[in-house]
């Protein structure tokens, strides 16, 4: 049986969805979708359409199943976590209808402009809980991955959802599982590496499956999108270190974060990826020859890092390195892709901190 044929279509209030959400009867399976994405003023736009009485995009819930004893169904949310969010967060009067987000022809925006839920008029409230939304019901017998492959078909031409949104989507084995564990490490909230959109759009994790790629294979494998699917793939169902590299990821992070000492200048430089990573690369090569780093490979990074825009100071502290550095830089605005750029700054990295 085609799976068009195993969807039902069906009219559904928002109450209808809050009621199921109160109940815990409607989940959001993170496999899909690990953070809420939308900001406050998506959230906002969606309630001002409903209240307008806007058509809104369609809604995917799969019936995971019914309880023998209670009779409650349950269901997933396939496609429409945001929108669902946006809607139970109103009504919980989590946010207000800000009026720089309103449109300003909205013929209602001065009875709804810079109000809660409660501070709405009833018939604006009765709007919302009313308000229908086309829900289209995936049967309880359609296996699992058909549910994925219809949530990558169904986004993979969205620009909403990123590469990395997309492996979360597909991918729930071994390597997404340790690549999302050490992105929530308190180190990365600790330095700030990570803003709340990056987390938002799982930049986070992406990264961490990079420097994860460059733990098993080294600084040379290809870290494109097309080979991270591969590695997710490859380790998917099998990752034999995994618990070797979680241990030796950790331990470079705690390296990295004392030679930060919270130093704010230290974190700006290193928000940026590809600074990040070129470090993390030497401290990794550094530690498998020596138990840690020393006070003054320590105070060499320091010190270049800390000046990086200062020539003259940098010529001071590194008057042997200066070819090393000033090619380092320019190697730094090419970005991380590229394997030669790669290569070439952790080796030049590498020398300004022994010297």
């Amino acid at each position: 049986m085609k799976l068009i044929e195993q969807i039902d279509i069906q009219p559904q209030t928002a109450k209808w969805l809050y009621d199921l959400s109160q109940k815990g009867l409607l989940e959001v399976d993170n496999s899909f979708q690990r953070n809420y994405v939308w900001t406050e003023k998506n959230q906002i736009q969606l309630i001002e359409s409903i209240l307008i009485g806007y058509p809104i995009p369609e809604i995917y819930l799969w019936n995971t199943g019914t309880d023998e004893d209670t009779g409650d169904t349950k269901y997933s949310i396939i496609d429409g976590q945001q929108r669902c969010g946006a809607v139970f967060q109103y009504i919980a009067n989590n946010y207000k209808l800000k009026a720089s987000s309103l449109d300003p022809n909205n013929p209602k925006k001065g009875v709804i402009q810079d109000r809660l839920f409660k501070d709405l008029e009833a018939d604006d409230k009765k709007a919302i809980w009313s308000y229908l939304f086309s829900i289209r019901l995936v049967r309880s017998q359609v296996e699992r991955i058909s549910i994925v492959n219809m949530f990558l078909r169904l986004n993979s031409n969205n620009m909403t959802l990123n590469p990395q949104e997309l492996r979360n989507a597909e991918f729930e084995g071994e390597f997404m599982l340790l690549s999302s564990k050490l992105a929530e490490l308190d180190f990365w909230e600790e330095n700030k590496i990570f803003g709340v959109a990056d987390r938002r759009r799982m930049r986070d994790v992406s990264f961490v499956s990079i420097l994860l790629v460059f733990l098993k294979k080294g600084i040379e494998e290809d870290i494109s999108n097309t080979n991270l699917n591969q590695i997710y793939d490859l380790y998917n169902d099998d990752y034999q270190d995994k618990e070797t590299d979680e241990i030796k990821f950790k331990e470079i992070l705690s390296v990295i974060n004392a030679i930060i000492d919270n130093n704010n200048e230290r974190i700006k430089i290193l928000k940026r990826q590809v600074h990040f990573y070129t470090l993390f690369t030497v401290v990794f090569d550094i530690l498998n020859n020596q138990d840690n780093l020393t006070d003054n490979q320590i105070s060499n990074y320091r010190n270049f890092i800390d000046n990086y825009d200062n020539d003259a100071l940098l010529e001071q502290y590194y008057p042997e390195q200066l070819s090393e550095i000033y090619h380092y830089k320019s190697l730094v605005k090419e970005g991380t892709r590229q394997k030669s750029n790669r290569f070439d700054r952790h080796r030049h990295l590498k020398k300004i901190m022994n010297k």
